[in-house]
């Protein structure tokens, strides 16, 4: 895209964009940064001369308000004062002048304002809105940054306010654009993306495909890249080249599988060859052996989506998230059906539910106790104390972490031993402190990471995690740190309270852990030796051997 003074190019996938038959209802410019979609959508209703007829109506959304007057108003500022129009501050619209106004500067018949086609900077912070536009016509929606807003959002302005005057020749249509990654990653991938995937179709063609929605709605996508724009500053494309891979992929070639989550940026559900083999949370479902302890976690709700997760602790202290079931809008009892035989065959250790289930609602049952009698099996209640959401998702940022952490020097050089130190603890401190400092010298296991990893048939739950966004309405000011409420984030609480359960789960269950841990010993000494006869007389000798009492209120009882 080149603009000066005097001329506006597009590039060939803005001219494509640009050209696209009004019957088309919706279309995106999506992919990486640089392509100029800014400029795209403030010029489209120029570029289609809509701007001429009075009738018009155009809204440019952005997420928020600040939003409109760093980034989109000295744009703007510099395309439509060119043709004429002037801006009201407090409407946040520009104003083009009726045909008749054309040349003669402002109107003084209309008190030196223009009455022609009108264009509005808007925003949509929260949800409730959209109603600020309950009142308005709207010929040609441009949502921008499509990935920062809701489904809702984008739905309801779209398909609710979009009209075409009876008669005006005029189009009701949505043109918008998008870059991986917000809260809104998961739903435009769903919407625009993925279908071009399932067709086989490759996302840079020249021959791109018009699917076709519900009711007979069109929709298309164009994927374009800094690569696509010919007129961008080459420094910013060689900036973008020098990216660690996962980033460069998101940013510089608009891989929309290479989005990075603004909260859980580790988070990584494919593997890039400059990263360790560790940088790896989605993987191959394997079989788990039965003496890995699980624990079942369910998210409920009616309206919103029940979200079942079911996780195995490997003896090494590794997090598996293996299986997922989702209803929306199905009874307790109804989803209850499909969850019972799993903890009959699975015997989980903890079957844990989001607290809210436990709230009297004025019935003869807590949810808690409905969800008890349809799984007939006792059921804890999550720990949502005061900064229980910021605790957890460290914890979860912990479990997902893929680096090994940072030994300073001093602590190397603290390691050291010394015979004569090890002389002093003896003879000052005794025994017992004495073999502790000879043990702390022991070689220490490496860290397995990552400590969580998912199968990659829970894909609701690999979307989840990756359209988590920071909070920021509710940071005061402060760098946001919890993460915001978005429609599908049922199942990252449910891995929340997972990481949670589990980690409590090893700490009070050691033996349990260690007789696991010996178990899995003898099976790799299996798969060496093959010698099963020794292999099933020390398994039945390990299980024979109870483990302590701390941990019974693991183990599922049922329910009288």
């Amino acid at each position: 895209m080149s603009l000066n003074p005097n001329e506006w190019r597009p590039t060939r996938k803005q001219a494509t964009f640009l050209a696209l038959p009004t019957w088309i209802k919706e279309a995106t410019l999506g992919g990486g940064a640089g392509s100029g979609k800014t400029d795209v959508l403030l010029l489209y209703a120029i570029v289609r001369k809509w701007h001429l007829n009075s009738r018009f109506k155009q809204v440019f959304l952005r997420r928020t308000s600040p939003e409109l007057k760093r980034e989109v108003m000295p744009r703007s500022r510099d395309i439509y004062r060119k043709f004429g129009a002037t801006f009201n501050q407090t409407d946040m619209v520009w104003t083009f002048p009726r045909e008749d106004q054309f040349g003669t500067g402002t109107s003084t018949k209309t008190g030196g304002r223009n009455e022609g086609a009108m264009i509005f900077l808007g925003h949509c912070e929260n949800e409730d809105d959209v109603h600020i536009y309950d009142s308005m016509e709207i010929n040609l929606f441009t949502p921008e940054e499509l990935t920062t807003l809701t489904e809702y959002i984008y739905l309801y302005i779209g398909f609710e306010r979009t009209r075409s005057p009876l008669g005006s020749g005029l189009p009701a249509i949505i043109r918008s654009a998008a870059v991986s990654g917000g809260i809104g990653h998961s739903w435009v991938r769903q919407r625009f993306v993925k279908p071009y995937e399932e067709l086989g179709h490759p996302l840079n063609p020249d021959d791109n495909i018009i699917i076709e929605g519900r009711g007979g709605n069109k929709r298309f996508y164009i994927h374009a890249t800094a690569i696509d724009n010919e007129y961008l500053d080459p420094d910013y494309v060689k900036s973008l080249q020098a990216l660690p891979e996962a980033e460069k992929r998101a940013k510089l070639y608009g891989d929309w599988d290479a989005y990075l989550g603004q909260v859980f940026e580790e988070f990584r559900d494919r593997k890039y060859p400059d990263e360790p083999d560790e940088a790896l949370h989605v993987i191959e479902p394997f079989e788990i052996p039965s003496w890995w302890p699980r624990i079942f976690v369910i998210d409920w709700g009616y309206s919103a989506l029940t979200y079942v997760g079911f996780a195995a602790i490997s003896p090494y202290r590794r997090v598996y998230i293996y299986r997922e079931l989702y209803w929306r809008k199905t009874k307790i009892e109804e989803w209850g059906a499909y969850v019972k035989p799993y903890i009959q065959k699975e015997q989980p250790k903890l079957i844990r539910v989001c607290k809210s289930a436990g709230q009297n609602r004025g019935e003869d049952h807590t949810i808690q106790q409905q969800i008890e009698t349809a799984l007939e099996s006792p059921v804890e209640l999550t720990a949502n104390s005061p900064g229980s959401r910021l605790a957890t998702k460290a914890l979860l940022h912990e479990y997902l972490r893929w680096k090994s952490k940072h030994v300073p020097v001093a602590d190397e050089i603290a390691r050291i031993y010394s015979e004569e130190r090890a002389l002093w603890i003896l003879r000052n401190r005794g025994i017992i402190e004495y073999k502790a400092y000879l043990n702390s010298f022991n070689s220490v296991e490496p860290e397995r990471l990552p400590k969580l990893q998912i199968f990659n048939t829970c894909n609701v739950l690999t979307e989840a995690i990756k359209a988590a966004s920071y909070d920021k309405k509710k940071s005061t000011g402060k760098a946001a740190e919890d993460v915001a409420e978005y429609d599908g984030d049922d199942p990252y609480d449910v891995v929340r309270y997972t990481v949670d359960a589990a980690d409590r789960f090893m700490e009070d269950a050691k033996e349990e852990m260690a007789k696991a841990e010996k178990q899995e010993q003898l099976l790799a000494s299996l798969q060496k030796t093959q010698d099963f006869t020794s292999f099933y007389m020390n398994m039945r000798r390990i299980e024979s051997n109870p483990t302590s009492k701390s941990i019974s209120r693991y183990h599922n009882r049922r329910r009288q």
